[in-house]
């Protein structure tokens, strides 16, 4: 193996996983600080902080098992690794992606299964029933309501207690069953993350690294489908990666390569012995560091709202009545951010039908070409009279174009969701710029910096839309065929038949983007929605900070020491 890649995967050894109980003292620490900020985050109502902190609470208190949630792209080969893993295909692998369900595989003693519904019930299933589940043909849209899977194999024995956690595919960065993906990402304690060998680290995969170490320091790298490339390639291919992570984020975290194919077994093995059993040996260890890491990131939220809160305290009131001033007048421009937020919106959601449509024209064109092919093909052998003839012809375009439509709208899923991305870039860089100018507001009236905060989008993409082909003829021509001399017109009528075919495939080409357009819309929505809410929380905790008084001033302070103190028992 290459001596590059060697190292790389020693780097990788002191991983770890999120469930693991760290020891008493470090627990009874982490346990403190949590408790403090709570009260704090509570008492100030600080709510921008609530979702992590209910991460680490579910942390602290599940000590049992341990996670490697396994992250990536649709495609990336997430599941087949997982399959591969077990030792026999358990996850549904296909041209289509999974719902938004995350799947939790760990060792038990005998094979069982069983789903968690939203409602709080569950279920116990055959593993031969998963896909029933998880697969967005067999459970479009998440009908099911399912919230998890949960599979015990015996084949997991000797990586117990570690617990692997499927996530659902990225598709397109954040455009792809992203919901319960997103709302999982506080809880992840190692991140894998697969990427496919043959493209690696895209601009959406870069994003995806920076979404997680937020959340853990804990990421090893998985490039899967490594027997498409030869040893000298995946050399190639692990500089180019490491480069692109040392250039963005001024880190490199381990790289592994994988492969399912039996001549690259030994990846699988380096896998298990450098990854895997380290993970287990130094789980406490582990644990402990990406809680810390959790709750240190919070924590520094908090002890900057805390110092806001003090400078305002103990200036002026004429200094405090000016900052308050300034966030009333953001307060009264609200509306406009909001229409502009909306205006916004609405572009992107006027844009995403011909975005589609524009393109998809070489997809399109190509399909026109082959039912134009293939029904010449079929024409030669009907020797109908033209009822039968059109009758037949109608039933076996209605198959095709379902078949390619549905294969389309698989495929070309990232396309016709780029605007709902499109979207969620914009929104994020206004309300950086929101951001930014509160900032400004807080550094002329108190001279402190506004720690900066990561806006968190639940990309909520909508399933695929059903394909539906409606193919007609002249009611007249269908009453007259009989009549018509096929001897004399089957030229004719092939033609007619051909020209017809193509009509239906742009005409359905047109429907099914609008299907996915009227979908779009509705995610689009929902992401002004989230923002609208995301810079009311912001202007909301700067006013509350703002009302503290000079009496509030003692027990801020307390507060600030308290919290610092714990944050270094906690992480030093």
């Amino acid at each position: 193996m290459n001596a590059q890649v060697e190292q790389t995967m020693e780097r990788a050894a002191p991983s770890a996983t999120r469930r693991a109980a760290p020891s008493a003292p470090t627990h009874e620490r982490l346990d403190a600080l949590l408790r403090s900020l709570s009260e704090l985050a509570g008492e100030l109502h600080l709510d921008a902080l609530q979702p992590q902190l209910a991460a680490c609470q579910r942390q602290l208190a599940t000590r049992d098992g341990l996670d490697v949630a396994v992250f990536g792209r649709f495609k990336a080969g997430k599941s087949s690794f997982l399959n591969h893993l077990v030792g026999r295909p358990i996850l549904p692998i296909g041209v289509v992606p999974l719902t938004a369900v995350v799947t939790r595989l760990r060792y038990g003693s005998s094979d069982r299964a069983e789903v968690r519904f939203a409602n709080g019930t569950r279920r116990a299933i055959p593993l031969t029933e998963i896909e029933l589940y998880v697969s967005e043909k067999e459970n479009p849209d998440n009908t099911r309501q399912v919230e998890s899977v949960e599979i015990e194999l015996p084949e997991l024995k000797p990586l117990a207690p570690l617990e692997f956690v499927d996530t659902p595919g990225l598709g397109s960065a954040f455009a792809h069953n992203t919901e319960a993906t997103l709302r999982w990402l506080p809880q992840v304690g190692a991140a894998l993350v697969a990427v496919s060998s043959d493209a690696p680290l895209s601009e959406r995969d870069l994003r995806l690294l920076d979404d997680l170490r937020q959340y853990t320091p804990k990421i090893v790298l998985l490039l899967t489908k490594a027997d498409l490339l030869t040893a000298p390639q995946r050399a190639e291919v692990l500089a180019f990666v490491r480069e692109q992570m040392q250039k963005r984020f001024g880190a490199s975290w381990p790289v592994f390569f994988y492969s399912i194919k039996p001549e690259l077994a030994e990846l699988k093995t380096a896998l298990t012995e450098r990854l895997f059993v380290p993970l287990i040996k130094h789980a406490g260890a582990a644990s402990a560091e990406i809680l810390r890491h959790k709750l240190a990131a919070v924590a520094k939220q908090g002890l900057s709202y805390l110092e806001i809160a003090l400078a305002s305290a103990a200036q002026s009131e004429t200094a405090r009545a000016a900052l308050a001033e300034k966030l009333a007048d953001e307060r009264h421009q609200f509306d406009l951010l909001r229409e502009e937020l909306s205006v916004l919106a609405r572009e992107w959601d006027a844009k995403a039908f011909e975005w589609a449509l524009e393109r998809l024209a070489p997809r399109r064109r190509a399909i026109e070409k082959k039912v134009a092919d293939a029904l010449h093909a079929q024409l030669d052998q009907w020797r109908l009279r033209l009822p039968a003839l059109l009758d037949t012809y109608s039933e076996w375009l209605t198959n095709f174009l379902v078949e390619e439509l549905q294969a389309v709208s698989a495929s070309e899923r990232a396309t016709f969701c780029a605007p709902i991305e499109q979207v969620r870039l914009h929104l994020e860089r206004t309300l950086r710029a929101l951001q930014d100018r509160l900032g400004k507001h807080v550094k002329d009236a108190l001279g402190l910096e506004l720690a900066p905060r990561e806006f968190q989008f639940e990309v909520r993409e909508p399933a695929a839309p059903p394909v539906s082909v409606g193919v007609a003829f002249d009611v007249t021509l269908d009453l007259i065929g009989y009549l018509v001399p096929m001897t004399l017109f089957r030229a004719l009528v092939h033609r007619r038949l051909v020209k017809h075919a193509q009509f239906e495939v742009r005409k359905n080409f047109s429907r099914l983007a609008a299907a996915w357009r009227e979908r779009v819309s509705h995610a689009i929505e929902d992401l002004k929605q989230q923002a609208i809410h995301n810079a009311e929380t912001e202007l909301a905790t700067l006013e509350q900070m703002l009302s503290q008084t000079k009496s509030d001033a003692p027990q801020l302070r307390a507060k600030h020491a308290a919290l610092t103190a714990l944050l270094q028992q906690a992480t030093g």
